[in-house]
């Protein structure tokens, strides 16, 4: 087996016989080991490395808690600022780990702490503030999946909090700068978790109930110079608009645009940009940009629609695959275009429509529209998938399926100058 695109890890795959220790006996002090759910959250709860922390009064935060939830008039309203407070003061050292290496009252004092650390203060900041709220372990996707019907610890990595408002859920990981109220990092989604309550409530975190949903529109118009203008507004994904706002923080927006008008080839030039929603980080962002482009004077003009979106290369390039595709969420992409005909010339040859679809009854497919009216060109491509999970025996339909969305999203509108 080898690492391969869209592999969550190598050893959800591996054959293998795992141990845990289950009990000892005399000469050591019998004890048995094998817990239930219920005795492990229990341990948790009451371990010194985890939960004992949530238990006590914790009376030392109220002059912190008192101007993180001022003017707060709901619970909702006083839980978001408290995850905002600790999401964005506090600084993750390790983003693997279930126990607790410093008590929650440092972590306050140091504004650092592990996955954990920084979580179970949220969890307990949330308790103090009067809020339900309880930790939720889990196995990130890296990490490997968890045994749902019996306990194994070493199986898990990650620690979220959850909090209950008026009958409704919240997860929060406030170990993440710039994730929003309510959302997680597509890596937690790797099925079975278990809430740490007396409960020891159980819960699936699956990639399909994540959708990532991706809308380009393109304008391309003739100015007075021959010149085309062209306006683009696009709305990327939740997890696309993470990256981007994580680039912005990191490399500055000049440095941002400058990398992404490369795509639209060297003769371009970027201008107007404009960011929307970049600090509200439980929408996506929206890009908004105007490219200048001086198209080749040759008698042969060729014009890619998709510009700098096409798919350039297919991800699964092995011509077999031993184990499943393990896509990190479903997702819809759609580009669609409005264009002048270059000025001085006619269409010679438009790439032919398609629709394909994936499985038989539709919800995963491949669409490209492209038709002329006078002279103008309406363009329109989209790809959907609908799951994320493929069998090996799938492997070979699906890398077939993107070769051809490769293949057709990198064919060209053919021009012709006027005699």
């Amino acid at each position: 087996l080898k690492v391969e695109s869209f592999t969550s890890t190598l050893k959800n795959h591996i054959s293998q016989i795992e141990f845990q220790f289950s009990s000892q006996n005399y000469p050591l002090t019998p004890r048995d080991f094998r817990n239930s759910w219920g005795a492990l959250t229990k341990e948790l709860l009451t371990s010194e490395g985890f939960g004992s922390d949530l238990a006590s009064n914790n009376g030392w935060m109220d002059d912190d808690l008192k101007p993180i939830v001022a003017g707060s008039k709901t619970e909702l309203e006083k839980a978001q600022k408290i995850y905002a407070f600790v999401r964005d003061n506090f600084t993750c050292t390790s983003y693997n780990a279930i126990y607790t290496q410093q008590p929650i009252k440092t972590v306050m004092k140091t504004r650092k702490g592990t996955v954990s650390e920084i979580n179970l203060l949220l969890v307990a900041l949330l308790k103090h503030a009067g809020i339900s709220s309880d930790p939720v372990i889990l196995s990130t996707s890296d990490h490997g999946y968890v045994f749902e019907y019996y306990p194994m610890l070493t199986r898990f990595n990650y620690v979220l909090s959850r909090c209950m408002i008026n009958d409704h859920e919240y997860f929060m990981d406030a170990s993440k700068p710039r994730l929003g109220f309510g959302k997680l990092m597509y890596d937690c989604y790797n099925g079975h978790a278990r809430v740490i309550n007396e409960e020891a409530s159980p819960l699936s975190f699956t990639a399909d109930s994540l959708m990532e949903k991706k809308t380009t529109m393109m304008f391309v118009a003739n100015d007075q110079n021959g010149k085309w203008v062209s306006t683009i507004n696009q709305t990327p994904g939740y997890y696309e608009s993470y990256q981007v706002r994580n680039k912005l923080k990191e490399k500055g927006a000049e440095a941002f645009f400058k990398e992404l008008q490369k795509t639209y080839g060297a003769e371009s030039k970027l201008t107007a940009p404009v960011v929307d929603s970049l600090d509200q980080y439980e929408n996506p962002v929206a890009l908004h940009y105007a490219v200048d482009m001086t198209p080749a004077g040759e008698d042969i003009l060729y014009v890619n629609p998709m510009f700098g979106e096409a798919t350039k290369k297919n991800p699964f390039t092995s011509a077999e695959r031993y184990y499943p595709v393990e896509m990190p969420y479903t997702f819809d992409e759609t580009y669609l275009l409005t264009m002048e005909v270059p000025q001085g010339y006619e269409v010679d040859e438009l790439p032919k429509q398609m629709l394909a679809k994936y499985d038989a009854e539709g919800k995963s497919f491949f669409e490209y529209r492209i038709t002329q009216s006078g002279g103008m060109i309406s363009f329109r491509s989209r790809i959907k998938m609908n799951k994320t999970l493929y069998a090996p025996d799938e492997y070979e339909v699906l890398r077939e399926f993107f070769n051809m969305v490769v293949k057709k999203q990198n064919e060209q509108i053919v021009f012709k100058k006027k005699k």
